[in-house]
């Protein structure tokens, strides 16, 4: 029996899929290689398996931001690249796009450094929260206005490592932060 609220969108396969259809994109776009920077923390599953599945050399970086709080417009750098940009192409590699925020901010800092090309990767993609226009220019999946856990989305720091993406209840997680470890993991 299924946890309550909890429902899995991706298996581990279609996850595998994704990443594949995605690397494949870059490659192809990217032909003489790319600077991947990538959005720590959340980023880092779907980086890893999507650098192993790139056919082009790739320099990657990473950087840390605050997350957007609502009601400050804030967000800044906790660290920032070592990699000069400067005639580059360079691909910032997101786990989710949602409000566009924080995807707006990085474009808006990272083309200060005169990259020659400056675009977003996403996991996954849930326009349904859009405040600011951001254009993706590969998305793994899209997914409507629902909360989710696994391939390095979290709650409270919870379920990054699960090898599935699944919607989770909010409420449920409020209530129990471990309350789909048992399905998701098995312990």
């Amino acid at each position: 029996m299924a946890a309550e609220g909890l429902e899995v969108l991706l298996e581990t396969e279609e996850i595998d899929a994704i990443v594949d259809r995605v690397a494949g994109e870059i490659s192809e776009r990217y032909d003489d290689g790319v600077v991947l920077v990538a959005v720590l923390r959340g980023s880092v599953p779907f980086l890893a398996d999507l650098v192993r599945a790139m056919s082009i050399r790739s320099v990657v970086d990473f950087v840390a931001i605050t997350p957007y709080t609502p009601g400050t417009g804030r967000v800044r750098f906790l660290m920032d690249i070592t990699t000069d940009l400067t005639d580059r192409d360079v691909l910032v590699v997101e786990d989710i796009v949602d409000t566009g925020l924080t995807s707006a901010f990085l474009l808006g800092e990272l083309s200060r450094r005169q990259p020659e090309s400056l675009s977003i990767c996403t996991f996954v993609d849930r326009p349904a929260r859009r405040v600011v226009p951001v254009d993706l220019d590969h998305v793994g999946i899209q997914i409507p206005d629902e909360f989710v856990i696994g391939y390095g989305l979290d709650h409270k720091g919870r379920y990054r490592n699960v090898r599935v993406l699944a919607t989770a209840d909010t409420a449920v997680l409020e209530r129990d932060p471990d309350a789909y470890v048992q399905e998701l993991y098995g312990a």
